[in-house]
C-alpha cells in the first residue's frame, strides 16, 4: 500500500527499504575496525585514523578514502549535506558500496575540537573553552546526522567507530561507568539517532561484544537482537577463516538472519 502526498510518499513498514546503522565501540585494538568491515558488500571506509585500515590487510572489498592527513578543517567539508560529493560514489553501481564506515569519531571529534579553537576568541589547546567544546558538539552530531542522512537515501548500511574513554569514579574512587571518548553528552545524543550501538572488548582469551548496558559500560542498545535473556555474545567470528570476510558471526550474517526473520529481533549467539 502507497498513499502519495505532495512532497511525500507512505508506505506500509513492510515496504521500507532497511539497512543497518551501528556505532561501535571500545578500546583501541579490541577488533572494532574488523568486525565493522564484515558489513555486507563493498565498503566505503571514510578513515580518519593515522593507519588505522592496517588491520585490515590486503581486502579487495574495502575501498578507503583517507582523511587521516588532513587539517582539523576538514570538518568544514562535513557541514555539507553532501561532502566531497559522495553522493556520486554511493548512487553509482559501478562501485557497488553497501555499507559506509566511518573511523573514528574520537579523531573526528579532535578534529572539530581544534576548529572550535580556531574559531574562539581566547581559546588555546590548553584550554580550549566552552565554545569550542560546544563546537566540537555540534561539528560531530553534524557528521553522524549527515551520513546517516546520504547513506539512508541511497539505502546503505553506515557504521561509526569510537574509542572507550578512562572510567568515570565517584570521590572514593569507585568506578561509576565507562563510556566513549567523545566527551560531554555527545555518547548519548550520538546514540540517540543509530539504531545499533554495540560495546566491543578484547581479554585476551575472547572477544566480547555487549549490546545493552553492562559490564559498567554504557550507552549500548540493539534493536535487531532480543536481550531479554542475555546482553552479550561471545564473537567468534575470524576475518581470516575460510567463510571470510563474512561468515559466522559477521555483520553480514546477522543482517540476513533479522531480515529472513522479517525484521523481528533474533537471539544473541
Amino acid at each position: 500500500m502507497e498513499i502519495s502526498i505532495p512532497g511525500v510518499t507512505i508506505k506500509s513498514a513492510n515496504e521500507m527499504q532497511t539497512r543497518m546503522s551501528m556505532l561501535l565501540w571500545g578500546a583501541a585494538g579490541c577488533g572494532k575496525t574488523t568486525l565493522a568491515a564484515s558489513a555486507p558488500g563493498k565498503k566505503l571506509l571514510i578513515n580518519f585514523d593515522p593507519d588505522g585500515v592496517m588491520s585490515l590487510g590486503a581486502r579487495d572489498d574495502v575501498l578507503v578514502m583517507d582523511l587521516s592527513r588532513e587539517k582539523y578543517n576538514v570538518v568544514e567539508k562535513f557541514k555539507s549535506d553532501d561532502p566531497y560529493n559522495l553522493s556520486k560514489v554511493l548512487s553509482d553501481d559501478s562501485y557497488g558500496i553497501d555499507t559506509v564506515i566511518v573511523d573514528s569519531l574520537t579523531s573526528y571529534s579532535q578534529y572539530a575540537v581544534e576548529q572550535g579553537i580556531a574559531n574562539t576568541k581566547g581559546a588555546t589547546l590548553e584550554r580550549p573553552s566552552p565554545g569550542a567544546y560546544g563546537a566540537r558538539n555540534a561539528l560531530t552530531l553534524r557528521l553522524v546526522a549527515g551520513m546517516l542522512r546520504l547513506t539512508g537515501k541511497y539505502n546503505k548500511n553506515c557504521i561509526f567507530i569510537t574509542h572507550e574513554d578512562g572510567p568515570t569514579t565517584d570521590d572514593s574512587g569507585n568506578v561509576l561507568y565507562i563510556t566513549m571518548m567523545l566527551g560531554g553528552k555527545l555518547p548519548d545524543q550520538a546514540a540517540l539517532q543509530i539504531s545499533e550501538v554495540w560495546f566491543m572488548m578484547d581479554t585476551g582469551k575472547e572477544r566480547r561484544v555487549l549490546v545493552r548496558n553492562g559490564r559498567t559500560r554504557k550507552p549500548m542498545k540493539s534493536r535487531m537482537f532480543d536481550t531479554r535473556d542475555k546482553i552479550e555474545y561471545i564473537s567468534k567470528y575470524d576475518p581470516n577463516g575460510d567463510d571470510a570476510p563474512y561468515g559466522l558471526h559477521s555483520l553480514a550474517s546477522f543482517i540476513q538472519e533479522y531480515n529472513a526473520n522479517g525484521g523481528n529481533k533474533i537471539k544473541l549467539p
